[in-house]
């Protein structure tokens, strides 16, 4: 594993602001800026070398830190997920296995949203 631990460390944060700004969209139902923060956040744990291109998980989630393992748990998870052919895994789908991986989300927001 080539990655810094400042690196890494400074990618959990940046993942736990991102699930922070996430679950406050979530609430809103601000669905495009959703994804576009996703989006970037994707970016940023490619070029941390944690997933390639095509949302492949490149290291064991259980030897990262608590927000970065859920984040690549869900990646894995909803890649795994059976999908109707030519069916394009979205951004939408893992945000929402990553939220609900989330106790907080599933705690306190996802009640107020019913």
């Amino acid at each position: 594993m080539g990655q810094s631990t400042e690196l890494l460390q400074a990618l959990e944060l940046e993942i736990k602001q991102t699930l922070n700004l996430l679950i406050q969209l979530a609430i809103e139902e601000k669905h495009a800026e959703m994804n576009t923060a996703f989006a970037k956040l994707l970016a940023k744990v490619q070029a941390g070398g944690l997933i390639d291109y095509q949302l492949n998980v490149l290291v064991e989630p259980q030897t990262c830190n608590i927000e970065t393992s859920l984040l690549l748990q869900s990646l894995q998870e909803a890649k795994s997920k059976p999908r109707k052919k030519h069916k394009l895994l979205t951004h939408r789908m893992i945000l929402k296995i990553w939220l609900r991986k989330n106790p907080l989300f599933r705690k306190e927001f996802l009640p107020q949203m019913f």
